[in-house]
């Protein structure tokens, strides 16, 4: 999923650190896990792993990809057409599942309720009032359909919350790859792009597997000190909090809307279609209220080695970072790493935006605790 502040390519940078701080892996706390992909590289080197974040459709990805080790079989009674009478099949895989949701009817399992093809496709009248081009008709019945049966086998306990968040997990991903925006959906493209018209595809995720006998993963959706707080002490937090004035809910209204579902359906606003989302908005993108941010999450933290990882355009100043963690670790133990980094671009510059460089410099604050 493509998502600002994704730190796929700075994983080597990050665990080259990880290693050096800590050369036998423990357990690690990432309360900022957005795509969870430094939370999936922790758990591949061994780690046991407590992630966590404010937004609802990061904590399917935490369950997709860290607090499962395999992907579950499910109920065959899910899809009747898979185990013919006689069999005595109990279960169909990951894999079986997604091929049979794929071949459904679009407007099958919907209940009527095509919530995504109303307000976010031209099909709907909502969305034809306001233009909105997130999805193709046919990709956005296909994404009512099956966020709706997954709602109703949830609804009738036919399954877990792991289960349930795996598929959802993968409804996000197969939207996100059809979706009309140029990676955050703050707005919609005015005419249907190539990737848009391609039709909605389900790809199995892969959980990642247990590694060296290490303890259960989990994952978690709250404030980042509540998740330290309810984690208790382990040897490293890895803190990685937007950075900048831009909240995530209103960025991606759209994949939060499809972890939630919409029994009841939300009131949605303005142009973009936005959903309610007061809960999930981040001090850390507030100017006045990042420092107070940071403070938190350090009380809050119980924690051999910290690791906290900014970008040199942040709304915190590097010597307010730096004080704030000398503060709370040994002060003669901090380091202070960085490294140049391709900035991630939605679109290009225009009369709304005006990127002062492409280049940044992501960095790296580490202090020691005990």
């Amino acid at each position: 999923m493509r998502y600002l502040g994704n730190k796929t390519k700075l994983i080597p940078f990050l665990m080259q650190h990880v290693r050096r701080i800590q050369r036998a892996p423990g357990v690690a706390c990432d309360p900022f896990a957005g795509t969870a992909s430094v939370s999936m590289a922790l758990k591949q080197a061994g780690w046991e792993v407590h992630s966590g974040d404010l937004m609802a459709a990061s904590y399917a990805l935490q369950v997709a990809r860290v607090e499962l080790d395999r992907a579950p079989r499910f109920p065959a009674s899910l899809l009747p057409s898979a185990a013919p009478n006689g069999t005595g099949a109990e279960h169909v895989d990951y894999d079986t599942l997604l091929a049979w949701l794929a071949e459904r009817d679009e407007r099958e399992g919907s209940d009527g309720c095509g919530f995504v093809s109303e307000h976010y496709t031209l099909q709907g009248a909502a969305g034809r009032e306001h233009g909105r081009m997130y999805f193709s008709p046919e990709n956005g019945r296909k994404i009512d359909g099956i966020r709706t049966r997954i709602e109703r086998w949830t609804r009738e306990a036919r399954l877990g919350r792991a289960e349930a968040q795996l598929l959802i997990a993968t409804l996000i991903e197969a939207a996100d790859r059809v979706a009309n925006t140029t990676g955050v959906y703050a707005s919609f493209v005015k005419t249907m792009q190539p990737n848009a018209r391609r039709p909605l595809e389900l790809r199995p995720l892969k959980p990642t597997p247990r590694q060296n006998g290490a303890g259960a993963c989990s994952a978690f959706r709250g404030p980042a000190a509540r998740r330290l707080a309810t984690i208790g002490p382990v040897d490293l937090v890895y803190l990685d909090p937007p950075y900048n004035g831009r909240q995530y809910p209103a960025y991606y209204h759209i994949p939060e809307l499809l972890a939630l579902g919409w029994t009841p359906p939300p009131e949605i606003r303005g142009k973009t279609g936005l959903i309610p989302d007061e809960g999930s908005r981040s001090d850390w993108c507030r100017k006045h209220r990042a420092a107070g941010a940071l403070r938190e999450v350090l009380e809050a933290a119980d924690a051999r080695h910290i690791l906290f990882s900014y970008y040199d355009e942040g709304l915190l100043d590097r010597a307010g970072i730096e004080r704030a963690l000398r503060e709370r670790g040994l002060p003669d133990t901090y380091r202070f790493f960085h490294r140049p980094y391709r900035r991630y671009r939605s679109d290009a510059d225009g009369p709304r935006r005006n990127y002062r460089r492409d280049d940044v410099s992501a960095h790296l604050h580490y202090v020691r605790c005990a």
